[in-house]
């Protein structure tokens, strides 16, 4: 055979190979998109029972108290549309640990603080609903990692 034709064969064998090498390719990528897309469809139901307050406000009992809650610093901001006017949606709550500092003569009202990002973030008293969660249960709402609402658990933690 000669050197052109064995040349030839070297040429179809590489083009072989590049168009199967290609072909493996596209198949992982097709793989990869279909895990991800399964895993981004899985997150909400696994994450979704735990940002409900207290597993029951979706369709609970305590539902249209929640919707009511209004921010309680609305007074400081009259420009605020009627959608902002309210402390958020389940979907904002964060379930986090909170603790609380009795006041004393110095600070009269009590502190509270929840843990966010591994440290005590003091919650500002102006965010602080005047009334008691209906559950007994502390909740904070929470947007682009800012306080809009926290509700007291009736009785203290």
């Amino acid at each position: 055979m000669s050197v052109l034709g064995r040349a030839h064969i070297a040429q179809g064998g590489a083009a072989a190979l590049f168009h199967e090498q290609q072909n493996s390719v596209k198949r992982v990528t097709m793989l990869l998109r279909g895990l991800a897309a399964g895993l981004v469809a899985s997150v909400p139901l696994v994450l979704s029972t735990e940002l409900f307050a207290g597993g029951e406000w979706p369709d609970g009992p305590n539902k249209h108290w929640f919707q009511g809650l209004k921010r309680p610093d609305n007074a400081k901001h009259p420009y605020r549309d009627d959608k902002s006017l309210f402390c958020c949606g389940v979907a904002d709550t964060v379930k986090t640990k909170f603790k609380v500092e009795p006041g004393d003569e110095r600070y009269p009202e009590d502190r509270w603080y929840a843990w966010i990002k591994d440290e005590w973030l003091a919650i500002p008293p102006e965010k602080i609903v005047q009334d008691y969660a209906p559950d007994g249960q502390a909740y904070l709402f929470m947007l682009s990692d800012t306080v809009q609402c926290f509700v007291r658990p009736k009785g203290g933690l």
